[in-house]
């Protein structure tokens, strides 16, 4: 078997080189040579090499080790990883409306969509999937259990789950899924709104437009029906990005829009191949231009969230409330290759109005073990907003006002990251799961602390084994590990103790775990929200707008 360099790839390269001039002319000589070595490797390897090779499979395993030498964020689509990548920027596509996580080699559930297949199947958060139309799922990547998941509306499949240790059958049907951008909104105390977004779907500005027309139409309409003479105007608006990865830029830049108004700078776009700097402006008409705004967001808000959160935060046309951002300041185009296929490539960073870039990770600068290095506190250059506070480069969107979802405290921290929480959770509603109160007594507390220290042990061994196999291999050192029971049980008390120092606040904790089980999402944030310490605390600031305005002066 002869195995030939595609000539598709051979024709991108010199028309790579044609595109770029007298730039690239320094560089021919050495892309030139290293083509010419690897269509020599790649042909030595399908005349000679022992077994059989399949050149599809081979060359996809060299671009995507080559890509993933440069960042995460640059990726080769196959044929079929295309369709599905066009499917999410649009938010619709035949599914099941659901999100995996794998865990123990296995896809668990973690989030349903209400009203689509697996919500209509009656499955539930925590459940491990284990065979899909008889296919053994164990060891599965996400994109392999993708092209099991998904599939023309109206098409069905079977599967396997185990829940409590219990399996059980399903037989699903496909459902055309559009997932909205705005998972809810609604009205909170002194007519302050709230909006949920979930994704920078398309329409998504178009979304929060809608919903804020409709929640200032209700205002209206209430204070008619009191024969009040009260403007219809809502006090703040709170836009909750925490947890939103981020999505289409375009939308982002609306819905700044939307509240700057039009021929104003959000966000711009500078690359090494990219000539000039691309400057993206709002071109909408504001809705609310003065009305007071909190957005929140935490370490899972990235991409589109920072340029929201960062550019209104540059304006002082918002308070940012909650934790860092996640720092991704890196521009992802998709680019058409021959056959269907697809790359999706960094071609620029960002940079907010004030001309910071908030990149943390630096992947063209990586320490001896190959990890992207961070910029220290030293190194980050500051830049100020318009009222001249200041603000830094290179670490995400720093809030203005902090609120720590564990108070500092490393326990709650723990049972979260743990799954501790999660599993509990998972086991008390599948239970009993047509409990009307959901509020976890003595009892529920008593068994949540008991599952957490009998986890503690096999996490602590588990993890130590890891890390002595890293540096001793099959030693007797690591044999060893059952001296660790000596202290188990003095760790057990301090945890323990830790826990019932927390009891209120893990209690709360456990109730929105046990509310995300029982309800579906529009009435999981009407019972949430008034419970939620950073929505509480954007409501208390909206509510007091001397107080607000002062987060927006100059120190």
């Amino acid at each position: 078997m002869v195995i030939r360099l595609p000539k598709w790839l051979l024709l991108s390269i010199c028309a790579f080189f044609l595109s770029q001039g007298n730039k690239a002319i320094g560089s021919l000589f050495e892309y030139s040579k290293n083509i010419e070595i690897l269509t020599a490797l790649y042909k030595e390897l399908g005349t000679h090499y022992v077994d059989e090779i399949e050149p599809g499979t081979l060359m996809k395993t060299g671009i995507d080790a080559m890509l993933k030498s440069l960042d995460p964020y640059t990726n080769f689509f196959s044929e079929y990883q295309a369709e599905e990548a066009l499917m999410e920027r649009q938010g619709h596509y035949g599914g099941v409306g659901c999100s995996v996580v794998l865990r123990n080699n296995y896809p668990i559930i973690t989030d349903i969509e209400d009203s689509y297949a697996f919500d209509k199947a009656d499955i539930h958060l925590g459940d491990v999937i284990t065979h899909i139309n008889g296919i053994h799922l164990r060891n599965k990547t996400i994109e392999e259990l993708l092209t099991l998941f998904r599939g023309a509306p109206n098409t069905a499949f079977s599967l396997v789950l185990q829940r409590e240790g219990v399996p059980l059958k399903k037989s699903i049907l496909r459902m055309a899924v559009k997932t909205p951008s705005v998972a809810y909104s609604g009205l909170l105390d002194h007519n302050i709104a709230y909006i949920k977004l979930e994704e920078f779907n398309e329409n998504a500005a178009g979304e929060i437009a809608q919903s804020l027309t409709k929640m200032m139409d209700n205002i209206a309409t209430t204070n008619a029906a009191k024969n009040t003479d009260s403007p219809a105007e809502l006090q703040g608006v709170i836009l909750d990005l925490r947890d939103n990865g981020g999505g289409l830029l375009n939308e982002a830049v609306k819905i700044v829009g939307l509240f700057v108004g039009e021929n104003r700078s959000v966000v711009t776009l500078r690359g090494h191949n990219m000539g000039l700097d691309k400057n993206n402006i709002t071109t909408n008409k504001a809705l609310l231009p003065n009305t007071p705004l909190v957005v929140l967001v935490n370490a899972r808000s990235a991409s589109a969230s920072e340029v929201v959160s960062g550019s209104l935060q540059d304006m002082d046309r918002a308070i940012i409330l909650g934790q860092t951002s996640f720092g991704k300041g890196l521009v992802q185009n998709y680019a058409p290759l021959p056959y269907r296929t697809q790359m999706k490539l960094t071609v620029a960073k960002y940079y907010t109005p004030s001309g910071r870039c908030i990149q943390k990770l630096q992947y063209s600068d990586r320490d001896e073990n190959g990890k992207p290095k961070q910029m220290n506190q030293s190194q980050k250059k500051a830049f100020k907003t318009a009222n001249g506070r200041i603000v830094y480069e290179g670490g995400g969107i720093d809030p203005d006002r902090v609120i720590d979802p564990f108070q500092g405290i490393a326990i709650l921290q723990w049972i979260t990251q743990e799954n501790i929480l999660f599993d509990w959770a998972n086991h008390a509603f599948n239970v009993n799961p047509d409990s009307s109160q959901y509020k976890p007594s003595d009892a529920d507390f008593e068994q949540f602390v008991g599952l957490a220290l009998g986890k503690t042990e096999s996490l602590l061994k588990g993890k130590m084994q890891k890390a002595l196999n890293a540096i001793h291999g099959d030693s007797v050192l690591i044999k060893q590990l059952g001296l660790m029971n000596v202290n188990t049980a003095k760790l057990n008390t301090q945890i323990k103790s830790e826990i019932d120092k927390n009891k209120n606040t893990i209690l709360k904790m456990m109730t929105r775990e046990l509310l995300l089980r029982k309800y579906k999402k529009p009435s999981f944030y009407r019972l949430w929200l008034h419970r939620d310490p950073e929505t509480q605390d954007a409501v208390l600031l909206l509510s007091d707008l001397p107080r607000y305005q002062g987060y927006l002066k100059t120190p």
